[in-house]
């Protein structure tokens, strides 16, 4: 049996879903870790805590990763990486899978 863009396989609608939804569930594990971060600076101005919250909140994947990868302090550097880079090393995987499913 051939596998036409007319007729996708199991395998397609499997991976297309995890592409769809793998960078929601990222931004909805980042975003609060990156906003408790945030919330327990102490040293950070007000003016720079409202400035990372709106990147937080308003650049989904992104704006968390960032934060959490160059200003937080409030997490271990190496859980800081491991969630990161685990999460964008998925996304990519997830998204390389998807591509190659059309093929």
């Amino acid at each position: 049996m051939e596998t036409t863009f007319a007729t996708p396989s199991f395998w397609t609608y499997f991976i297309g879903s995890y592409a769809y939804y793998l960078p929601f569930v990222l931004t909805m594990v980042w975003a609060p870790l990156a906003l408790f971060g945030l919330s327990k600076q102490n040293g950070m101005d007000t003016t720079k805590q409202i400035i990372w919250s709106l990147v937080i909140l308003v650049v989904p994947v992104v704006g968390p990763a960032v934060y959490l990868l160059v200003a937080d302090t409030e997490y271990e550097k190496k859980f800081k990486q491991t969630a990161v880079g685990g999460g964008l090393g998925v996304l990519v995987l997830v998204w390389v899978l998807s591509l190659i499913s059309h093929i």
